[in-house]
């Protein structure tokens, strides 16, 4: 395997490149936080700061493993890992911070237009988790898939890391940023309580296979609306976000990361469609959350190789590993 850095005559220009993603990045978390700071200090929110304490060692650790692999030891593929893992970890508690916040302004819901589209192409959300619970194998199938997203990213970071893609690398963590910038948004402006949330049936129906999102955890979503919760912690994350769909989004650019992987490539398509389909049954989304995240992915996956452009991170050249 080659690994993927810059010779002496390109690393100046690789180094600055390198340099300016990050510190676009770096940027957008920033405006992240401050923003969430900003809204917990003029509001009643409160936020459990201990809950970020075992994020920010974490980031520690990796910022000075990248650094070490940058100055001590120059090896681009793992000074690259280190910093985009650390990146990717601070954005995701900022952002998720910022996406309960978001959640509490408590604007209409489209829940409505959203099952009219399902409808208008023949998707009945009721049939299609039936189908799945009458077959209680699939129904933990399903389960098994969807909760391994999250573990995904953090792989797919990793693998690619690994194999010496590092501008592909860059590119994945910019396009999960502005993914779930673009998630948090749109379902601020426009919010939805998915499917499972809006038709809410029978606990007995609900519970037949133990899905991942059910009733009660669907619960905190209208606490945030109705503002019976303001208390904010790391420690219990919660998937608030339902159009469009955020494990539709990410599912989809871990099949674009993996798309010249070739070997690779089959078995990563293979679970993150089997995570897309698990979805309405697991995540309660409508088909329409699904559609939208899938857009999302494709919109940050090209907008993010535009702006690594803009940033110059693009100039690598192989050579041998020592």
């Amino acid at each position: 395997m080659a690994e993927v850095h810059a010779t002496s005559t390109h690393m100046p220009s690789l180094a600055a490149g390198l340099d300016r993603q990050l510190a676009m990045k770096a940027a957008i978390i920033v405006a992240i936080l401050v923003i969430d700071f900003a809204w917990i200090a003029g509001t009643d929110f409160e936020f459990d700061v201990a809950s970020a304490a075992k994020a920010a060692i974490v980031t520690v650790v990796l910022v000075a493993v990248g650094w070490f692999y940058r100055v001590k030891r120059p090896m681009k593929r793992f000074e690259v890992l280190c910093s985009e893992t650390a990146v990717l970890l601070v954005f995701s508690t900022s952002a998720a911070v910022l996406s309960t916040l978001m959640t509490s302004t408590n604007l209409p819901m489209i829940d409505d237009r959203l099952i009219a589209f399902d409808t208008a192409v023949g998707f009945d959300w009721l049939s299609y988790v039936g189908f799945v619970n009458e077959r209680p194998w699939l129904g933990t199938l399903s389960s098994i898939v969807y909760i391994t997203t999250l573990t995904q990213v953090a792989l797919t970071v990793v693998a690619l890391g690994l194999m010496g893609e590092v501008v592909r690398v860059q590119r994945f963590v910019l396009a999960v940023m502005l993914g779930a910038l673009t998630c948090i948004v749109i379902s601020a402006i426009l919010p939805a309580a998915g499917a499972l949330g809006t038709i809410r049936p029978p606990v007995e129906f609900t519970m037949m296979n133990n899905p991942i999102v059910d009733l009660e955890y669907k619960q905190a979503f209208f606490d945030l609306r109705n503002g019976l919760a303001r208390f904010i912690s790391l420690d219990e994350p919660r998937g608030l976000i339902a159009f469009p769909s955020y494990h539709g989004t990410l599912s989809m650019l871990i099949i674009l990361a993996f798309a010249r992987a070739r070997f690779w490539f089959w078995p990563v398509l293979a679970l993150n469609i089997a995570v897309i389909l698990s979805t309405p049954v697991d995540g309660g989304h409508h088909l329409a959350d699904i559609i939208g995240g899938v857009v999302v992915a494709f919109v940050a996956w090209w907008a993010a190789d535009k702006l690594l452009d803009l940033a110059g991170a693009r100039r690598v050249v192989a050579e041998p590993l020592s």
